[in-house]
């Protein structure tokens, strides 16, 4: 085709259906899900343990982990993996058993991973940044049989009731990761999961508040990955790219194994493509920039803070970044002017993608030229494979350039949130997901969000419910009522913003160091507009949310901004 145009959906069709006949396993065929007919890999392995066997087969063995110097290859992590399992046996666990990993990005994480999975049971991985009230709630929602842990969450956990692996030798009679591993195992656990059995449970803010559990299937996840993979052979046919059958490629882990991006879209779509995964445990600017020039890494891909990070950056240009192919960003929209610098900067290829951690992450692609052309649109969908679609409060479907709610229909989609009825039927209709953005589909098949119908705040690609922050503030002795909301931010997307009724003098400091003991830090607000009168009202006696974000913090922040004399400010706080 004319590389100068934009591709089209039509593009991507004809092209998949050219993939289908060479490649037997991206051939798709119908299969009934829970009484929905879907669009799913035909030969795809049945279950995560499949799977991990089958790359084996295809690849061999890779340089597949790199952490502090410390390598493993995929068939050594395989090996230990495989010894996890068997542990996990000992234990009594069995398929579709929960099991917990609460640890910071590690190499730790990634095998006790692919153990769980491997063995049947059901992996949570529990956010690292939560404290004790959240990850309490997290162990006894999930019904954890055990959990993985490092030291740092230890202390939030240890007065939980369930078995603990620690990472290392740091509390006296702790079973530690090194135990679980001594048993040597020269195959799987007998005893393996169905297809449609959940392999991983992810938690999510929503806007009731509490997380919900986000229940992802082996078959789910299986087509997630190969579907990936299919988006990347797409575009290597239609733009002559090559983006996965790339030699020595290497990605940073730059973003939590516990997000559906960083475990789906880097970690196991990593292992399908021969990929070298090199550990960041915590993310930091400068030593990112380091490891890309002296590790010669190929892709990156976080939340669009990060590439802005290393967009700004002091010393940028004194890094040699030329081994990279991909700077790609997910999770929340980077702005219109940071695609464009990016491009200017770095002068190759940009990629973004939206996707849902109840879609397995798969969802729309923007890439390259089509990207700089269309800088506001999260691109095209897998096509045949998903669906996307616009509709009304009616359930209309809606021409291209109408807007209404984003539907998504997919076999990698989730199956429900457990324990949760209620919000399960609000967000499956006939097989399809209801986003809850807002948005429109071009006459191309490109997707564009304009806006979020649900009460969430999207930080730097960290769903932050708003309800939550409101009941963690409302514990507070000397607040009375409070309205916690987005605030539009150039780096992060958006900021918590907090407007609060006290009855006592409190200081902003205190009412930080208060929720600090409640929630994660990213959850705290870095605006906080403390009154003594109760919050404005709208003619229903509601609080006028719309009024207090317009009129108070675009008015605080502006006020900010013009005193310290900068066209932005950045608040950056450790968590």
């Amino acid at each position: 085709m004319d590389q100068t145009k934009n591709t089209t959906l039509s593009d991507l069709e004809n092209a998949f259906k050219e993939v289908m006949e060479t490649n037997p396993l991206l051939a798709l065929h119908d299969r009934q899900l829970n009484g929905v007919n879907y669009k799913v890999f035909a030969n795809a392995p049945k279950t995560m343990r499949d799977l991990f066997d089958v790359i084996g087969l295809l690849n061999g063995d890779f340089p597949f982990i790199h952490e502090n110097g410390n390598e493993h290859t995929y068939l050594e992590a395989i090996q230990k993996a495989k010894n996890l399992a068997g542990f996990l046996s000992e234990k009594g666990i069995k398929p579709g058993d929960s099991v917990g990993i609460c640890m910071q990005n590690c190499t730790e994480w990634i095998i006790a991973y692919l153990g769980i999975a491997a063995h049947g049971a059901t992996c949570v991985p529990l956010n690292s940044w939560w404290r004790s009230d959240e990850l309490k709630y997290g162990v006894e929602h999930s019904e954890l049989k055990l959990l993985f842990v490092d030291e740092k969450r230890y202390q939030y956990t240890q007065d939980l009731d369930v078995l603990q692996v620690l990472k290392t030798d740091s509390a006296s009679e702790a079973i530690t990761f090194d135990d679980v591993l001594q048993n040597a195992c020269t195959d799987w656990p007998e005893e393996n999961a169905s297809d449609e059995d959940v392999s991983v449970l992810l938690y999510t803010s929503g806007s009731t508040g509490l997380p919900k559990g986000v229940m992802l299937t082996h078959l789910s996840v299986a087509n997630a990955i190969l579907g990936f993979y299919t988006l990347g052979e797409l575009r290597g046919l239609v733009k002559g790219e090559t983006l996965l059958a790339v030699d020595n490629a290497k990605i940073l882990l730059n973003i939590p194994l516990f997000h559906v991006t960083g475990l789906i879209t880097i970690f196991l779509l990593s292992t399908l493509a021969k990929r070298q995964i090199v550990i960041m445990n915590k993310w930091d600017t400068s030593d990112a920039l380091n490891m890309i020039q002296s590790m010669k890494i190929t892709n990156i891909s976080g939340v669009p803070t990060q590439s802005w990070d290393l967009l700004n950056h002091p010393n940028v240009d004194e890094f040699d970044l030329s081994s990279l192919i991909d700077i790609g960003a997910g999770g929340a929209a980077r702005p219109e002017d940071q695609v464009q610098s990016l491009h200017d900067k770095f002068n190759l290829p940009l990629t973004f993608g939206w996707g849902m951690t109840e879609t397995c992450a798969l969802g729309a692609i923007n890439r390259g030229d089509e990207y700089l052309a269309k800088p506001n649109s999260s691109g095209l969908n897998v096509p045949y494979l998903t669906e996307v679609a616009v509709t009304d409060e009616n359930w209309n479907f809606l021409n291209s350039g109408e807007v209404g709610e984003i539907v998504f229909k997919s076999p990698t989609n989730t199956i429900g949130y457990l324990k949760n009825n209620e919000e399960t039927e609000k967000a499956l209709k006939d097989g399809w997901l209801l986003t809850g953005d807002l948005g429109y589909i071009d006459d191309e098949g490109y997707l564009f969000i304009v806006d979020r119908k649900k009460s969430l705040i999207i930080r730097g690609g960290e769903n932050i419910s708003t309800l939550e922050v409101e009941n963690a503030l409302d514990r507070h002795p000397s607040i009375l009522e409070s309205c916690v909301c987005g605030i539009d931010d150039p780096k992060f997307g958006e900021i918590v913003g907090a407007y609060i009724y006290c009855n006592a003098d409190v200081s902003e400091e205190a009412i930080k160091e208060f929720l600090v003991e409640s929630i994660a830090g990213y959850k705290v607000p870095e605006v906080l507009h403390i009154s003594k009168d109760p919050l404005p009202r709208i003619a229903t006696e509601k609080i006028d949310r719309v009024g207090i974000k317009k009129n108070t913090f675009i008015t605080i922040v502006d006020k900010i901004n013009y005193a310290h004399g900068q066209k932005y400010l950045y608040r950056r706080r450790r968590t």
